[in-house]
């Protein structure tokens, strides 16, 4: 499994084979032989464990997490890299080892308290599962929901910011190892606007009840997710009722915003999928947000929401730096990405 997690640390610190020999002073065929058969010297070892920041003691520490093709769901720009790619699936493997070792300690995290769909389901039953979730994190039918990520926290997922920068243009991704008995796990692009942040963790908890069961046709699943963040941060009949007897227009919209925490922009898709208005009406909005030169910023800003659970775990598992270096010998930037 040496070659496993070789070929895992170059792939967090985004080098090519050829750029780790460089840094490390060993040859790239020789790396290659590494990664190909399991097996390396201490010396090679402790060369690449220098030139990538990664312990020595990483690399012995037996099979990496297993993420099958397909089995992180993405909310992802068209452009997305391979190489911001596999830098996001290096990023939850520390995440997943690292509850892996918290489970050795005394620290005990939140029961996982949501639950995923087995069927497929229509808009319907997506809006229902969206409420039962407003529900299972204690939300009331109709309130705003003041912090997304706590919430679900409470409810045992884990919620980390991503190592891909968001100029790369990954949004976010969501895995359930071992579902349904393991501990699921949503990352975000940090940078973002808190309104786009609170969409997008809406989105992967999406993912995460809607498709754990069988197979689901990417622009489908990334559709429904949407619907569900948009339908669990503004329920159908608290958006009916705060816009009662008020046109829909621009205005009216910032005011929901200011209330949910939910873009503009996606409003007025919430707007168009509850059928509040037809397409050319979203067409109007949607010119008239372009117009304004609202699509990069809108009015009302939305407080960014921060993670805690998995920093404050670690924190109390490992109250010294010494410690968490012994547990889990990974680069410092990787710890800092694990608790930022």
């Amino acid at each position: 499994m040496i070659g496993q997690r070789i070929a895992h640390a170059r792939e967090y610190c985004g080098l090519t084979q050829q750029q780790l020999a460089e840094l490390s002073g060993i040859s790239q065929p020789a790396i290659s032989q590494a990664i190909m058969s399991g097996h390396a010297s201490e010396q090679t070892l402790e060369a690449i464990a220098k030139a990538t920041g990664f312990g020595v003691a990483f690399f012995t520490r037996g099979p990496l997490p297993d993420l099958p093709n397909g089995s992180i769901k993405h909310r992802k720009h068209a452009s997305t890299t391979q190489k911001s790619e596999k830098r996001l699936r290096a990023h939850i493997r520390h995440v997943i080892e690292t509850l892996e070792e918290l489970d050795h300690t005394n620290v005990k995290l939140p029961t996982v308290r949501i639950k995923a769909l087995e069927h497929a389901v229509t808009d319907e039953e997506i809006e229902t599962a969206a409420n039962d979730m407003r529900e299972t994190i204690g939300v009331g039918p109709s309130d705003p929901i003041p912090n997304l990520t706590r919430a679900i926290e409470r409810a045992g997922v884990i919620v980390v910011g991503s190592a891909v920068p968001i100029d790369e243009k990954h949004y976010g991704a969501s895995y359930w190892p071992d579902h349904p008995i393991g501990r699921p796990i949503i990352c975000f692009g940090r940078g973002m606007t808190g309104d786009r942040t609170r969409l997008t963790i809406g989105h992967e908890l999406g993912h995460l009840v809607l498709h754990q069961y069988g197979t689901h046709e990417t622009k489908v699943a990334e559709t429904q997710a949407s619907f569900f963040g948009a339908a669990l941060l503004v329920p159908a009949d608290a958006l009916k009722e705060f816009l009662d007897g008020t046109p829909i227009t621009l205005h009216a919209l910032v005011q929901v915003k200011a209330h949910f925490g939910i873009s503009i922009r996606a409003l007025i898709k919430r707007c168009f999928d509850l059928r509040l208005i037809d397409s050319d009406k979203r067409l109007s909005m949607e010119k008239q947000l372009s117009a304004r030169g609202w699509q990069t910023n809108e009015p009302v800003e939305v407080p960014t929401e921060t993670p805690r659970l998995l920093a404050q775990s670690i924190e109390l598992a490992y109250p010294n730096k010494q410690g968490v270096s012994a547990a889990y010998p990974i680069p410092q930037l990787a710890r800092r990405e694990l608790v930022a």
